[in-house]
């Protein structure tokens, strides 16, 4: 796998995108002539307003170690959080990098490990609309850009490969669009 992009225009509305592998939520396509390719998103709906849950939908096999992934992301609704983001480096569930924005706080590049998250850097900054995340990880480097901008720089090899996906938090209801994954 050297590159590869979905944009979710060919799926049926309501259905669960073939390749992606739901870990907790509910993510189904929908139509959205917003979308930054239209017709269609999609949508991660299932709300979790107690207690600290991350829906996230993996690649089915997809694992890199060095690499560029980006995401078109806007936050539909939550009252405690409408956030969503980009995960990489996945070795299973609880083991993972996120770099994700949150409309209610900031953005935030997180190494989730045993269920702790342990921030590597933030950026203050929040979008209702469409906003572009884009990782780029290289050996221990990662940088997080948000709308073609540098906002975070680490460096940390706690992992170093594993798979990818999308992530969101608690009862943040949130749309995607354009998930592409460039593997050198």
């Amino acid at each position: 796998m050297k590159n590869r992009l979905w944009t979710f225009d060919q799926e049926s509305a309501g259905s669960l995108p073939a390749g992606l592998v739901p870990v907790l939520g509910t993510w189904v396509v929908q139509a959205d002539p917003t979308a930054p390719t239209p017709p269609n998103i999609l949508v991660q709906t299932a709300q979790f307003p107690w207690g600290l849950h991350f829906p996230r939908c993996l690649i089915e096999g997809v694992r890199a170690a060095d690499l560029i992934a980006q995401v078109a992301f806007r936050p539909l609704a939550g009252e405690n959080d409408q956030a969503g983001g980009l995960m990489f480096r996945v070795q299973d569930p609880d083991h993972y990098y996120v770099f994700r924005a949150n409309l209610l706080d900031d953005l935030a590049l997180f190494r989730s490990s045993e269920g702790t998250r342990r921030a590597l850097g933030r950026f203050q900054a929040r979008d209702e609309g469409w906003q572009w995340l884009r990782v780029e990880a290289w050996g221990a480097r990662i940088c997080c850009y948000w709308n073609d901008k540098l906002v975070i720089e680490a460096e940390d090899a706690t992992f170093a490969e594993g798979g990818v996906g999308l992530w969101t938090i608690a009862d943040s209801v949130s749309a995607f669009d354009d998930l592409g994954v460039e593997v050198p």
